[in-house]
């Protein structure tokens, strides 16, 4: 019976999250860069070499905030030279948003 819950536990949990995503992915909106933050590497608890990441946290013209989380080798290929104050055009459909230049 533990084994049934377990796997009811995460059917429930990836419908929820498949749910928050197509929200997200409908979602179309615009806004402004409001700060870059770079984490730097790290190993983690088992020695595992982790990447650091950037983080974009921007603000939308409806005055919502968010943050988009991205490899630093993705961030390099799709936002080469973004900074604060630049804006990001997220369409409907998208999963992320394209820099308005």
């Amino acid at each position: 019976m533990e084994l049934f819950g377990g796997i009811l536990l995460a059917v429930v949990l990836a419908v929820v999250i498949m749910f928050f995503q197509k929200k997200k992915t409908k979602a179309a909106w615009q806004g402004v860069v409001t700060k870059i933050k770079e984490e730097a590497d790290y190993y983690d608890d088992e020695n595992n070499f982790r990447e650091g990441q950037i983080l974009i946290h921007y603000r939308t013209d409806a005055g919502k905030k968010g943050k988009i989380r991205m490899r630093r080798q993705h961030f390099g290929k799709m936002f080469p030279g973004l900074k604060a104050g630049d804006r990001l055009v997220k369409e409907a459909g998208e999963a992320l948003p394209q820099w308005a230049r």
